[in-house]
């Protein structure tokens, strides 16, 4: 019962703290966390059959975030979608270009979030064990890790739900954009305090994840090496990303739970 209701005062003050545009992260060091609408800014409507291995977080009714699709039992996300929530309250829709209906919807039967999460950005990732298991096919399909960290300048492809705008109404529709790694000294640059070897930095002035889109996969030859994490900003800022490759030992020992 004391957990239940602590649970659900967490969950409350976190979308308090959405909604009133408070930014949310790691506060004995003041790191920051944006929030505002989801979507990747100016980025270009999607198939959901280009994109088989994304899935949509809902939450009460609304899109949360995303993850992506390991094998028909399990999702992998990052650990702040899931953390701070219930495992009973969360639902994901799998094998639809939208968000809002199609596709199938499933539920958390386990939520498994690393050992070493703490809130900020640092090991943020998560993985998610499913009711039942996805009905595999061309619009619903697994997507393989990373195996070593992408080089700078790389050229990799985000997608997910939202806005095309930084300040647009959010889209039903699957989004998708062309992003570029960054070299770790540069990324450093600009996250001296907060920048691992568990995250990486992606930058263009055209194109961006923004807002709570978190979970958010970029991809590159067909396997995911990040999940969108957050940043200092959307289109000002490189954007910070959760480095899959580097943690997929972890990933694949926990699916084995």
């Amino acid at each position: 019962m004391t957990m239940n209701l602590f649970a659900c005062c967490a969950f409350l003050a976190l979308v308090l703290c959405l909604t009133s545009g408070l930014e949310i992260g790691k506060h004995s060091e003041g790191q920051k966390r944006i929030h505002g609408n989801l979507g990747i800014i100016n980025g270009k409507k999607a198939s959901i059959k280009k994109f088989p291995y994304m899935v949509a977080l809902i939450i009460d009714g609304s899109l949360q975030g995303s993850g992506v699709i390991l094998n028909s039992h399990w999702i992998l996300t990052t650990a702040f979608n899931v953390a701070w929530v219930p495992s009973d309250e969360l639902e994901f829709r799998a094998g639809s270009t939208t968000y809002e209906q199609g596709g199938q919807t499933l539920t958390a039967e386990k939520v498994v979030v690393h050992e070493n999460y703490t809130g900020s950005w640092d090991y943020d990732i998560a993985v998610v064990k499913l009711n039942k298991p996805i009905k595999l096919g061309k619009k619903a399909k697994p997507i393989k890790l990373g195996k070593k960290d992408l080089k700078g300048k790389t050229k990799v492809v985000a997608s997910g739900w939202g806005p095309s705008s930084e300040y647009g109404n959010p889209s039903p529709n699957l989004l998708s954009g062309e992003l570029t790694v960054l070299d770790w000294d540069t990324c450093d640059e600009t996250y001296p305090y907060d920048l691992t070897s568990r995250l990486m930095c992606t930058s263009d002035t055209n194109v961006a994840p923004c807002g709570v889109d978190f979970g958010d996969p970029i991809v590159y030859k067909k396997a995911v090496y990040g999940l969108y994490a957050g940043g200092y900003g959307c289109l000002t800022e490189p954007a910070l990303f959760t480095d899959v490759a580097n943690l997929s030992k972890w990933v694949k020992s926990a699916i084995k739970q």
